[in-house]
């Protein structure tokens, strides 16, 4: 029965979220007390047409069982519309935060937006899509590249 009502409440938190969310996995499973949703092994998040792909995805849940936080870990491969400009990339591992339109990239993470026709490639990317700021870091192994297109000056 335990089982039962943990799964209604994840089908009920889902449910109550402004966007239509569909989550794939081999493996599902829940904690009713730290109000989090675990999905194993071949995980995929479709929201509108935000696309995540890993291992592992763990979906943060408040009082009220809104999802206020997603994990992506494990060769997390992503593809984002965002305020009108197309992400598409990798990485290790992601957290996003969709009350705060705050993303954070972390571990060999390439970053493409193919929209402006730039390419980050960085240990670490934090991305505030309510304020336009980013945050990009390499390190001595891995400093950061960055590839953008200029007009032509005739």
């Amino acid at each position: 029965m335990k089982h039962l009502s943990t799964f209604v409440f994840i089908l009920i938190a889902i449910g109550l979220q402004a966007d239509e969310i569909d989550i794939h996995a081999d493996h599902f499973y829940a904690n009713d007390i730290n109000k989090q949703a675990y999905f194993e092994g071949n995980a995929e998040v479709i929201q509108r047409a935000n696309r995540f792909n890993a291992d592992k995805i763990v979906v943060h849940f408040n009082q009220q069982r809104k999802a206020i936080k997603y994990e992506a870990m494990g060769s997390v491969k992503f593809d984002i519309t965002e305020n009108e400009i197309h992400y598409k990339g990798k990485a290790q591992t992601i957290t996003y935060a969709p009350n705060d339109s705050k993303y954070y990239f972390s571990g060999d993470v390439v970053l493409e937006d193919l929209t402006n026709k730039r390419k980050i490639e960085a240990e670490e990317v934090s991305l505030d899509l309510k304020t336009g700021l980013a945050d990009i870091k390499g390190n001595k192994e891995r400093p950061v590249h960055f590839k953008f297109e200029i007009e032509d000056r005739k």
